[in-house]
């Protein structure tokens, strides 16, 4: 009767320890999984950004600052690979920062068109 006991006792302690290593995965995966979409999400808005309006470069700012601080709330589920990752994708948006920032600074530096007097006297 107690061998019964001991045996159903270290079964379900087995089924406990299986159930926790299952979410803890699912639970990496999905965090990996995030950072691999926010990752094609930056690649795709670095290459819009060298067109954009500065309303549209705003917009995708805010968007970047919002989805990024959520990602990261989750950072402690992630492995190496991922945090590796992540450090990629905010060097690249930095990167995407400073040439849409140099692009507006060349835009707002430019001399407007003025017309010249015409020559002639009047």
């Amino acid at each position: 009767m107690k061998f019964m006991k001991h045996i159903k006792s270290c079964a379900l302690a087995c089924l406990l320890a299986c159930l926790v290593m299952a979410c803890t995965s699912e639970t990496r995966h999905s965090a990996n999984r995030e950072v691999e979409e926010f990752s094609a999400w930056v690649d795709e808005n670095s290459k819009r950004a060298e067109t954009a309006t500065e309303e549209e470069w705003n917009e995708m700012e805010a968007e970047y600052n919002y989805k990024a601080t959520e990602i990261e709330k989750r950072s402690a589920d992630w492995d190496d690979q991922t945090k590796a990752e992540w450090e990629k994708v905010r060097t690249q948006w930095q990167e995407t920062v400073g040439r849409a920032n140099t692009r507006f600074r060349a835009t707002d530096e430019e001399p407007e068109f003025e017309v010249e007097p015409e020559e002639g006297g009047q």
